[in-house]
């Protein structure tokens, strides 16, 4: 008999028999499988089966739903298979004892069509969703501020305006500028989801550091267990539930980082979503570049 069975979260351990047709879950006693965890909705997910196929449809939960480690989009149909993982609030459940000849391979009704003459399942994951339409109107849009008369700040502002709009989860952004002949972060430019006019600057020095440090980005979907030993006490003072930062190069000299967060939301960010701040840091880089040589020309005519 098929089951989801709780791995990790308030209810480890126990597991709940899928009888067929559609099983709804939920913080809420009123669901067929109730999950006694705050951190999720009143109604998380169902679970249902058309023929003799899996699938899981998120209902607008507030923290969303995830699966093996990929945030899944709201009211569409996922098809699971045989040890596939949910990850809802603090809980994680598991498909198993799915009968052999039910198990089929997983589809992602986000992924876009195939190039023509490459076959989708030679296609990565990240290469099929990296050009989603949000995140090509959001590209496309910084691509017209490098052709507008702006200040650098300007800019900015208008760079983390459109990355919280095309990414929801994010709370908090910044953009940094690092010096690295004194190797120090010169001017952060930074954006508060819950307060706009909050001219405080708040990011993990922690996370920032190592990237600039490493030139690598770094991707926590749950601090709580990614989280490193000397990342853990920041990550609780600031309430980070997830986190995203990229680096900034440019001919191979580091110029600073993009950094988002999401408060208490653990699982807020997805791989696609680092491929999305990826490509903007090279745009970043050439802002960064441009903004380097105006200062140069007029210190010449001055």
């Amino acid at each position: 008999m098929p089951k989801l069975t709780v791995t990790k979260g308030p209810m480890e351990g126990l597991s709940f028999e899928l009888m067929g047709g559609t099983a709804f879950v939920g913080r809420s006693s009123k669901n067929d499988i109730q999950i006694k965890d705050s951190t999720i909705s009143r109604k998380q997910f169902k679970i249902f089966t058309i023929g003799d196929k899996f699938f899981i449809e998120d209902l607008k939960s507030t923290n969303g739903t995830l699966i093996n480690d990929e945030m899944i989009n709201p009211g569409e149909g996922y098809e699971m298979s045989e040890g596939d993982t949910i990850f809802i609030g603090n809980t994680v459940l598991k498909l198993v004892e799915v009968p052999v000849g039910k198990v089929s391979e997983v589809t992602d009704s986000m992924i876009q069509e195939p190039e023509p003459g490459l076959d989708e399942k030679d296609q990565l994951p990240e290469e099929r969703r990296s050009q989603s339409p949000k995140n090509l109107e959001l590209i496309s849009k910084v691509s017209e501020l490098l052709r507008e008369t702006l200040s650098i700040n300007e800019i900015f502002e208008k760079l983390l305006e459109y990355l919280m709009d095309a990414l929801p989860r994010v709370d908090r952004g910044a953009i940094l500028l690092y010096d690295d002949q004194k190797e120090d972060i010169k001017e952060v430019f930074s954006k508060s989801r819950q307060d706009p006019w909050d001219e405080a600057v708040r990011y993990s020095r922690t996370i920032v550091g190592r990237v600039l440090e490493e030139g690598k980005a770094i991707r926590m979907s749950n601090t709580d267990y990614e989280a490193p030993d000397d990342f853990s006490e920041s990550m609780s003072t600031m309430q980070i539930g997830s986190a995203m930062c990229v680096p900034v190069i440019s001919n191979s000299v580091m110029r600073g980082a993009i950094y988002v967060d999401s408060i208490h939301v653990p699982y807020g960010f997805r791989k696609d979503d680092l491929l999305l701040l990826k490509s903007l840091s090279g745009q970043v880089a050439i802002i960064i570049e441009n903004e380097m040589l105006s200062l140069k020309l007029k210190g010449a005519s001055s």
